[in-house]
């Protein structure tokens, strides 16, 4: 039997990861069952708990591996000799995340379900964090590449400010979600300009 490459098992788990998002999208977290998601992805029993061992376990690791490429964007951002200006990272962030989930409503949901639910509230922070990395990993390098601030410094700036970052993005989140006439371009703009002061 020939071996699975690292390349296939990271493709099929992205697979199941998106066929999970949109049923949790479609049904909610409570209301989607692992059964929903094996019709959805087309996969086997097997191929699912091969991969994940809880709808928990998948939730966390769903959302985490597809915010990884925000991450990956991120690090590719600091190997440029010009770094973007830190407001723009939303941008980028954001677009990134909505071509991943389609339906930021998932997200809405899992914060939602956080509220009462403890087992995913640990979801939700671990998610947050990788969250905050993204954006603490960035604003610490441009710190010290376009203000001047030391290592440290900028460490310290940089974890105060990703709370604020995460809270525009979540801003952004609920409300392209509720509202109708949410605006997403001028949202991005004008919170760069506002972060860009």
């Amino acid at each position: 039997m020939p071996k699975v490459t690292e390349e296939h098992r990271i493709a099929r788990r992205t697979e199941i990861a998106q066929a999970a998002m949109r049923c949790f999208a479609r049904k909610g977290f409570e209301g989607t069952s692992v059964a929903d998601i094996i019709a959805e992805s087309g996969l086997s029993a097997g191929a699912i708990y091969g991969h994940y061992k809880s709808k928990n376990e998948l939730i966390q690791l769903a959302v985490s591996e597809l915010l990884g490429q925000r991450m990956a964007e991120v690090q590719t951002a600091l190997q440029r000799e010009e770094l973007m200006e830190p407001g723009e990272l939303i941008g980028v962030f954001l677009r990134g995340v909505e071509r991943e989930f389609g339906n930021l409503s998932v997200l809405l949901q899992l914060w939602a379900a956080a509220a009462t639910d403890a087992g995913l509230r640990g979801v939700a922070d671990t998610i947050a964090g990788t969250i905050r990395g993204v954006f603490q990993t960035y604003l610490a390098a441009w710190h010290v590449r376009s203000t001047g601030l030391s290592e440290s410094e900028a460490q310290a700036r940089a974890s105060r400010e990703a709370w604020v970052y995460i809270g525009i993005c979540q801003g952004y989140m609920v409300q392209s979600t509720i509202f109708e006439a949410f605006d997403a371009e001028a949202y991005i703009e004008t919170s760069a300009a506002l972060l860009a002061r």
